[in-house]
This record gives C-alpha cells, structure tokens and sequence, in this order.
C-alpha cells in the first residue's frame, strides 16, 4: 500500500482553471498578512458619539443626586447639633447656645455653618470669650437651612423661651422637597419630611 504525503500548505482551486495555489501567512507580494488590530475611525467615532450622549443624559442626574445628599446631611449634621447642645446644657448645669456662624442672609441663616457655645457668665449671649463646644464651618452652597439664628438650652434640657422652633433644610433650588426640624419645648429635635421647599 502506497503512502501518500500531505502538501505542507493546504491548497485551493484557482479560479475556473482548476490549478492550485498555496495559501499560508503571505499575503500579497510575498508579504505576511497581519491580523487585524484596534479599531476603525468609524468604529472609534461611534463610540465616541454613544459616550457623549451618555454624559449628557447622565450629568443632571449626578447634579441632583449631588445636591440631595448635601440636604440630607445638613439635615443630619444640624439635628445632631441640636442634640449635642441639649446634652452639653445638661451635663455642664448651664445654657448652652446653638447659633448660626456669620451673617446668612434671610432664609439661609446657617449658610455658612453653626457653632455650639456654653454661656459661661450666664447673660444669655454667646461672647467671643466663651467656651466654643463644637464649630461646624461649611459652605453649603447647594442648600438652604433657614430659622432662628441663636438656640440656647437650660441645664434641664428645655429650651430657653419654651416655645417650639423649626427649622428647614432645602436645596438652594430645582425642589420642593427637604426635611423640618422641630425642636420642641422639651428640647428634643423632630425631622420630618416636607414638600414646601420654596
């Protein structure tokens, strides 16, 4: 039985003619054919393009998300402020006072922060000598907490005054929603929901 040897190279028909010729890694000319590598400049402009509008839609988005998270935690810094006030009156057997750090304007009293003091001589007022407890200095650029601008506690943990105060926490602006925090007589802090941010 004869044996036959395989062509090293596999071999097609060329053309109508029925010859053969040998296809490998050369391509034209004698020279190797590269695979294929990267992308196209279509190719590279359509994905391109896709991310533009991505972007596009996904910015705004990103924007509020951005400016809901400042609220909430205005709303969570500033309650907690409120609690630590009450608690320091209590512990020190003095009014301790929750104000407002400079000048905000009317409805965003707190725009640049808040400040804990205890009223160490007792007059009522936080004076630039007394003991500062707690500094929260911040720009909240993308939210407004509107109210009283001074808060002081008694040493049984009521408020100075016995009325209640609220407060709100918005965004600067592009909703109606935010938070109220309702500080009772007793001096416990109350959050709740709302829908009346203006």
């Amino acid at each position: 039985m004869a044996h036959r040897t395989l062509p090293s190279r596999p071999e097609r028909l060329s053309g109508a003619t029925g010859t053969t010729s040998t296809t490998g890694t050369a391509g034209t000319a004698g020279h190797p054919r590269r695979p294929p590598r990267g992308l196209t400049l279509v190719e590279l402009m359509v994905a391109l393009s896709v991310l533009v509008v991505l972007t596009a839609v996904a910015a705004p988005s990103m924007a509020d998300f951005t400016a809901n998270n400042q609220v909430v935690g205005a709303k969570s810094s500033f309650a907690g402020a409120v609690a630590l006030a009450r608690t320091e009156a209590a512990k020190r057997g003095r009014v301790v006072i929750l104000q407002a750090l400079g000048d905000g304007p009317m409805g965003n009293e707190f725009v640049n922060g808040w400040e804990i003091v205890a009223d160490d001589d007792g007059n009522g007022l936080a004076g630039a000598n007394e003991t500062r407890l707690r500094r929260a200095a911040s720009a909240l650029n993308q939210v407004k907490l509107s109210g009283a601008r001074s808060l002081g506690f008694l040493a049984s943990g009521a408020l100075v005054g016995g009325a209640a105060v609220v407060y709100t926490v918005c965004r600067a602006s592009g909703s109606s929603n935010g938070y109220s925090i309702t500080v009772t007589p007793s001096g416990a802090a109350d959050v709740a929901a709302i829908s009346s941010c203006s």
